[in-house]
């Protein structure tokens, strides 16, 4: 016997928070039926179970605050997850821009606070790092300019 299409929706989401679409293409995968899905979707948007807006804002903060990821990298998760841009856009432009800055700047003393930046090499490696976590790259190299003894090292190219 097939489970009913809105009992499969509570269950998914009780295991973890899901945008519509993740919601949307789970039960697609279980073959229901478009109108058995979009009663669902239904339901649970009424009593609030799923919220793309909410959704992207703990998305948001989790990813600042717990993942240390920047918000270029926030940005692609968000839209690979279904949350529409103009979501995205409204909760990104919600921060503050130092926070970004802030938040670069404990991680880098957490993990590169003994780093020798006189070596070009432990330079990339920290730029990457921060670059692969969705920072912007003239934020990164400013930021390795501050911490660094070689203030005279100036990468200028990076600025939009």
């Amino acid at each position: 016997m097939k489970t009913d299409c809105k009992d499969y929706a509570v269950k998914l989401l009780a295991v973890k928070d899901r945008t519509e679409k993740e919601l949307r293409d789970k039960l697609t995968e279980k073959h229901y039926t478009p109108e058995e899905i979009d009663a669902a979707i239904e339901v649970m948007a009424s009593y609030g179970y799923i919220n793309d807006r909410a959704y992207a804002e703990k998305y948001l903060r989790d990813g600042l605050n717990v993942r240390g990821h920047g918000e270029g990298r926030i940005k692609t998760e968000l839209l690979r997850r279904g949350v529409s841009r103009e979501i995205v856009e409204e909760v990104l432009s919600a921060i503050e821009p130092e926070l970004g800055a802030e938040r670069m700047s404990e991680i880098f003393d957490r993990r590169f606070g003994s780093a020798d930046l006189s070596n070009h090499k432990e330079r990339n490696r920290i730029f990457g790092y921060f670059a692969r976590r969705g920072f912007v790259p003239h934020e990164i190299w400013s930021l390795i300019n501050r911490k660094s003894a070689f203030k005279d090292i100036e990468y200028t190219d990076w600025e939009e």
